[in-house]
């Protein structure tokens, strides 16, 4: 009787030892048969990765292509995966395009270019040209002068004599 009593003891402990993570096990998208033999071939790595995502993430890869798959599992790290997961569709199908010429070496760089109305347009050149800039005085005289109060540029600063 006693050997009983201590069996049904721990058989309740067990069971109550499991129910956190039988819960735990339903927070995690429902798989189907394509998918769970998908899973199944993943590394260890792989699959603690997919099983640490939050259920948004793990329902969003199962809606991949392959070659999507592929730079996500490959490419992405997890914060660059989350940021995709948190977009609109819309922004989605952005990222991916942008992703896929970068990959493919396709990609423009965006230039831009600032100009304030009424400034002299500068050219910027890789040769060692110097070019004047707007209200520029020139090149100092060899001998510059003491600078007077208020005076900022081609003279000598009146404490370095």
């Amino acid at each position: 009787m006693r050997n009983l009593i201590i069996a049904s003891t721990a058989a309740c402990g067990l069971a109550l030892a499991a129910a956190p993570a039988i819960a735990q096990q339903q927070q995690y998208t429902q798989l189907t048969a394509s998918q769970q033999a998908t899973y199944d071939a993943w590394t260890a790595e792989n699959r603690a990765t997919y099983d640490a995502w939050p259920m948004e993430a793990q329902t969003y890869y199962w809606t991949l292509n392959d070659s999507q798959a592929d730079i996500w599992w490959n490419t992405l790290n997890n914060d660059q995966r989350v940021k995709i997961v948190q977009m609109m569709p819309q922004q989605r199908t952005a990222a991916w395009q942008s992703i896929n010429s970068q990959l493919n070496g396709t990609a423009t760089g965006t230039t831009t270019s600032t100009r304030s109305a009424g400034m002299t347009k500068i050219n910027y050149m890789s040769n060692a040209v110097v070019q004047p800039t707007p209200g520029d005085a020139g090149p100092p005289p060899a001998n510059l002068p003491i600078c007077e109060p208020m005076q900022q540029d081609n003279c000598i600063n009146r404490g370095a004599r």
